[in-house]
């Protein structure tokens, strides 16, 4: 797919290949997200399509289905093509509208956001090139509530304000708007309770300001007179296991946007909760919810300013709103806690050969050692700077707090940012010959290995080069490249806790 050009920002790159079929899958495939009111194609036979191939429905699963061998590239290669014929023009066209309203500076992550006229909520990445982090379509996490597209502009201009406009005067100001709004209208769906319900519930939050003292009796007025029948159909339709199970998905990923979807959801369905007296399954949901945020990546420092920052904002009760956040904020030290610094001894001159070495990796190291010569200084950078970043930790637990035991645990790595061209393998017991792991050291996956902590530890070996890389197997690999001077090859070890 071509770039597209923002008058101010330059080319603007649609998300990456690698990055398609999950985004397909989690985004465009998500019933909820209407993704076929705004692309000519019908969206429900094509996610059949990817269904039948993943073997699991859609609404049963948020994150792209495990698949190998020929189903794995056969789902891969549908996904990217339903991105490349559907999804991606839509939202491309999205963005390229003149009502496209944009923040006006990066955030701390160099990222702009984006909402379109037609509620599609845009990341980018500020880099060389610029590129799509995420494109998606906010929507109240309730079930079977159908929202019309007058619905999903309101909801996604709320969200836009509430993830952007992160001073306290500007959501006091947006809460005193809609509490305005819903004040006047008597609610005649679940709908429109869902509005005056989320108007009350903020307002409530923030009541010691006093545009939010002057505009909340009369919506509180009006909730008072709500039809039972109404408050119990959104009491139903509130989705406490579709938050979790998005919260789950969005953890394991290596990139946090889902994840400050989710809480941002997950913020507004506790707001919601308080109004309409259902405590019992939003303390539930506050406990399952902090077991899982428990395993925020440490690397996602950003994430807990943002909960700081949403902390601040909404005041300091004791509401579960606040709860929620602060275990994102308090999440900081669990995950400092967590990172185990794994042994590393990089081979990056012949001299490191000299550093006894594991007799297992001796081969591997010696022949990294040789190739660490006369290289391309950016290239061997880029290399380093990966297998820093590789960590060994225990697995993130699945919906419901259940997580791995201490005798599990996982390699994850990412590749930095301008990846040359690369192949990673890793080399351990079992795989004496190297594992090639290339497919998931992605920005969006980053699962490399799993070691039980009886193992005898495995090595990372990272190959990088201006060119394709060719070879099948880490023992061609090598030889294929051993006279190019644009390669440079890396390693790390990592072991399991003892």
């Amino acid at each position: 797919m071509p770039a597209w050009k923002h008058p101010s920002l330059g080319p603007v790159e649609p998300i990456p290949p690698k990055m398609r079929p999950a985004k397909v899958w989690k985004h465009f495939y998500d019933e909820a997200e209407h993704w076929e009111r705004l692309c000519r194609q019908d969206v429900g036979p094509m996610r059949a399509e990817a269904e039948a191939i993943g073997g699991i429905l859609r609404v049963d699963q948020d994150a792209l289905p495990g698949m190998e061998g020929q189903r794995l590239r056969q789902g891969r290669d549908l996904l990217v093509r339903h991105h490349d014929a559907a999804y991606g023009p839509a939202y491309q066209t999205e963005m390229a509208s003149s009502e496209t309203v944009w923040t006006p500076g990066t955030d701390a992550q160099r990222r702009h956001k984006a909402l379109t006229p037609r509620s599609v909520f845009v990341v980018v990445q500020l880099d060389q090139p610029n590129w799509v982090v995420t494109a998606f379509r906010p929507h109240p996490p309730t079930r079977g509530v159908e929202w019309d597209e007058v619905d999903l502009w309101r909801h996604g201009a709320w969200y836009f304000r509430r993830e952007t406009g992160m001073k306290p005067e500007s959501l006091v100001r947006a809460t005193a708007e809609n509490l305005q709004r819903v004040s006047s209208v008597a609610p005649r769906s679940v709908r429109d309770v869902w509005w005056l319900a989320s108007a009350v519930g903020y307002g409530r939050l923030l009541v010691e300001h006093t545009e939010i003292r002057a505009a909340l009796p009369a919506a509180e007025s009006t909730l008072s007179a709500v039809d039972e029948n109404l408050l119990a159909e959104l009491r139903r339709s509130l989705d406490w296991d579709g938050c979790l199970r998005r919260l789950a998905s969005a953890l394991k990923d290596a990139r946090s946007e889902d994840a400050e979807e989710v809480l941002a959801a997950s913020e507004e369905l506790l707001a919601v909760a308080g109004v309409v007296d259902v405590v019992a399954q939003a303390d539930a949901f506050c406990a399952e919810a902090e077991a899982l945020i428990a395993w925020v990546p440490a690397e996602w420092v950003h994430l807990f300013h943002h909960a700081a920052a949403r902390c601040e904002a909404l005041g300091t009760s004791e509401h579960l709103v606040h709860r929620l956040w602060a275990a994102v904020e308090g999440a900081a030290v669990g995950a400092a806690m967590r990172e185990i610094a794994p042994v590393v001894q990089p081979a990056t001159r012949l001299v490191d050969a000299l550093i006894p070495i594991e007799p297992r990796w001796r081969r591997w190291r010696e022949r990294a050692g040789a190739k660490a010569l006369g290289v391309s200084a950016a290239v061997a950078e880029w290399v380093r700077t990966g297998l820093d970043g590789v960590r060994i930790g225990q697995p993130a637990p699945t919906m419901g707090g259940a997580g791995a035991t201490t005798e599990t645990w996982e390699v994850r790595g990412r590749p930095a940012p301008n990846a040359p061209h690369f192949r990673v393998f890793v080399v351990d017991e079992e795989h004496p010959n190297g594992c090639e792991v290339t497919e998931h050291f992605t920005v969006s996956d980053g699962y490399l290995w799993r070691m039980d902590a009886g193992d005898q530890g495995a090595l990372v070996v990272l190959i990088a080069g201006r060119s394709p890389i060719p070879g099948v197997g880490l023992e061609s690999v090598l030889a294929n490249v051993a006279e190019r001077e644009d390669v440079f090859v890396g390693t790390r070890e990592v072991n399991p806790p003892t």
